[in-house]
């Protein structure tokens, strides 16, 4: 579901904007120098700020939520048809990694600090850019993966993953699910909560969703971390009211009721809110919240 709404969301293009700007962006674009057998397809086309619009319908306001700062985007021709880089700047590697992990599932090769082909499309983070390089003509994988080299070759730097995604467990993590998100936009479209904030998502608000594989069916989990104690106690009171928990009542410190598709449950532990939903049974809800609130509690 992930990739779906993703590939939605970044296809939808308008025409391209002007060719101005980008200053080092520019030079992390290879040349026909650097991959053989490409030339460019013109000039490439930078955007700053608000500007990212002018080159995607509905599908901006994802990169700003993840703190986007600009992007140049680079057409390259081939004997067998046509690629497209996109190299994108953001604010924090935290962020890029977010944005890279919106879609996340088809293989993985060794690009970047993480990446991920599938049909055509090859996107990674390294440092503090995101990357994506694709083609509608999936005979082309080859050249989309050895433009993707030579772009991460080009990056120097590299990030840190946050640390609320360290602090998980991989075994724990069913597959390609776990997403980082920073706001509504990212988490709604990986699982949809609800078309209010009832999480306060918001500034200096981080969180990881992902299913968690030790129940023998997948229970769907959210952390968010808060600035603090206090703000993660609010956040879990506006949550308690906004009855994505049905019929909720507390049972030795955890909130447990009723959810779209089972059971639900949440707790608060340190600065963090933890959220456990779609259980068959409340009492895999309880174990998850138990284990999850031991872990996040030393984060």
């Amino acid at each position: 579901m992930k990739r779906i709404i993703f590939l939605v969301l970044l296809f939808t293009l308008l025409m391209w904007g002007c060719s101005g700007g980008g200053g080092e962006l520019k030079g992390l674009l290879p040349s026909s120098a650097d991959v053989p057998g490409i030339t460019e397809g013109g000039r490439p086309h930078c955007y700053k700020g608000t500007k990212l619009f002018d080159y995607m319908n509905g599908g901006a306001e994802l990169y700003y939520e993840y703190g986007f700062e600009q992007a140049c985007v680079q057409r390259y021709q081939t004997p067998p048809g046509e690629v497209t880089a996109e190299i994108y700047q953001m604010d924090l590697p935290a962020n890029a990694f977010g944005i890279y992990t919106f879609d996340t599932e088809g293989e993985h090769p060794s690009i970047g600090q993480d990446a991920t082909y599938e049909r055509g499309l090859l996107g990674f983070w390294k440092g503090r850019y995101f990357v994506r390089v694709f083609s509608d003509n999936e005979e082309l994988k080859e050249t989309i993966l050895v433009l993707g080299r030579a772009i991460a070759q080009k990056i120097t730097e590299e990030g840190e993953r946050p640390d609320i995604v360290t602090s998980i467990p991989s075994k724990w993590v069913e597959g390609d699910s776990l997403l980082y998100f920073r706001g509504m936009i990212a988490l709604n479209n990986s699982y949809f909560i609800s078309h209010q904030n009832v999480l306060s998502l918001g500034e200096g608000i981080e969180g990881i969703t992902f299913q968690y594989k030790p129940e023998t069916q997948p229970l769907r989990v959210i952390f968010v971390r808060y600035p603090g104690r206090p703000q993660a106690e609010e956040a879990f009171q506006s949550f308690q009211a906004s009855g994505v928990i049905k019929e909720g009542a507390f049972k030795e410190g955890l909130f447990l009721g009723k959810s779209r598709k089972g059971y639900g449950g949440a707790t608060v532990a340190g600065d963090l809110v933890i959220v456990v939903l779609d259980g068959a049974q409340l009492q895999s809800v309880t174990r998850a919240l138990r284990a999850l609130s031991a872990t996040g509690g030393e984060v």
